[in-house]
């Protein structure tokens, strides 16, 4: 039986694997947002507590940063070998770094503005 679990999560591949550390990555960047956040003096700017909360998550910003933009390098490896043009995969690369980077950073900014 734990041959099958292992050998389950050996199938899986590294692509799977990397989206998992995303994820773990994310919602520890996450997971200090929120609680720095609720650290900060009622009394401050809005502005001024979304750069103390940015700055004292930046170590979790910068690796979640650095991990999709290498697993975006390896798919752009992947697919420069698989003959895709240049301009789909710099489209999809964008696109991605949206949607891992700056929408939940907008999404979060645009939350404690209301």
């Amino acid at each position: 039986m734990a041959l099958l679990v292992i050998g389950a999560s050996l199938g899986a591949g590294p692509a799977a694997a990397q989206t998992q550390d995303l994820d773990g990555l994310e919602r520890a960047w996450h997971g200090c947002v929120r609680e720095a956040y609720a650290r900060q003096t009622p009394g401050q700017s809005r502005a001024g507590a979304q750069r103390n909360v940015l700055d004292e998550c930046r170590a979790h910003e910068d690796s979640l940063v650095a991990a999709t933009m290498a697993l975006r390098e390896r798919e752009d490896e992947a697919a420069r070998r698989a003959g895709l043009p240049l301009t789909i995969r710099a489209g999809a690369w964008a696109a991605s770094v949206a949607a891992y980077v700056v929408d939940p950073v907008a999404s979060w900014l645009q939350g404690r503005q209301h």
